[in-house]
């Protein structure tokens, strides 16, 4: 017998979504209402099923073939629900041997990450510039990975040597402040950072940018979000005339480096949480539910409802 402990539903915003859980709890499913009903080509995911305890990849996934109303059920091997009992503790150290000088830039380290994992990078020999900063990876193989939020084209050299530790996700506060990577000079800027984020339009953001980072005018203002991609935001601030924004040597660090952030600053008008992600403290345990086509947090726009149940004895 199941007891239903707690329901809710959300508007998908094409990124991950997290569900803070009771101890207790035995099962979540998850129903994408929007494609429920569709036969879109390619074929679309709209319920999910996940049981705790069971090994990650194993959960259930309802989808529809492509243009098609006939329902297929598989295991999901992409890792749409990732339970979280403990704030996870960063993993060993793994070395390397080169960061390419390339927009992206190229690691080159005998792995075992996975796509979208949050990796720090430190010891990096040649690009100490970026040593201590965070990065989502992806394309990754047992060799190597790419830095989808780092262009290091502009740097004088390549790294030869690299150090990585695996570390969460998320962060103990939500939404992260963000690390700083690219300003353009534009009327409007466009923002890179080093990981994927979950800023939204009409998000008020606020720059800190030291003078080593060059765009110092940059530094200390707020601005509105007009537009996002996975690794950038476009702001309302004219940075046209700005100098332009570039790292430091890899000589100077660590003695002149500060890296340039970005960190949330509300909305002008009121907080709509709905909308905006809210600036408050990792609860645990939680559960993150993956976004895409054919995971449980959907597409930008779906609406997706969830349910949790507890086994009784």
């Amino acid at each position: 017998m199941f007891t239903l402990l707690m329901q809710d539903s959300f508007i998908s915003t094409g990124s991950a979504y997290d569900i803070d859980l009771p101890g207790d709890w035995s099962s979540i499913e998850v129903t994408n209402v929007t494609q429920a009903g569709t036969t879109q080509t390619p074929g679309r995911g709209f319920k999910f099923e996940a049981v705790k305890g069971d090994p990650e990849g194993s959960q259930l996934r309802y989808f529809k073939s492509d243009g098609s109303n006939a329902v297929n059920v598989d295991t999901d091997s992409s890792g749409g629900f990732t339970y979280y009992e403990s704030f996870p503790a960063p993993g060993p150290q793994v070395s390397g041997t080169a960061i390419t000088a390339a927009n992206p830039a190229v690691v080159t380290m005998t792995n075992t990450f996975s796509n979208n994992d949050r990796v720090v990078l430190y010891g990096t020999t040649g690009m100490l510039q970026i040593a201590g900063m965070s990065f989502t990876i992806s394309s990754v193989s047992g060799s190597g990975f790419t830095l989808l939020g780092l262009d290091s084209s502009a740097f004088s050299a390549p790294a030869t040597a690299v150090k990585a530790r695996l570390v969460s996700p998320v962060d103990p506060v939500a939404p992260m402040t963000l690390y700083v990577t690219k300003i353009t000079q534009a009327s409007q800027a466009v923002v890179t950072v080093s990981t994927k984020h979950d800023y939204q339009v009409n998000q008020l953001v606020h720059f800190s940018v030291p003078s080593s980072m060059g765009m110092q005018q940059m530094d200390q203002k707020t601005g509105k979000i007009v537009a996002v991609t996975d690794y950038t935001m476009t702001v309302d601030i004219n940075s046209s005339s700005f100098s332009a924004f570039a790292f430091p040597a890899s000589s100077l660090s660590p003695t002149s480096r500060l890296f340039a952030t970005v960190a949330p600053a509300g909305q002008r008008n009121g907080y709509n949480v709905d909308q905006v992600p809210f600036h408050s403290g990792l609860f645990i345990p939680f559960i993150r539910l993956a976004a895409g086509a054919q995971s449980p947090a959907g597409s930008s726009g779906d609406v997706m409802v969830w349910k949790v149940w507890r086994k009784e004895n």
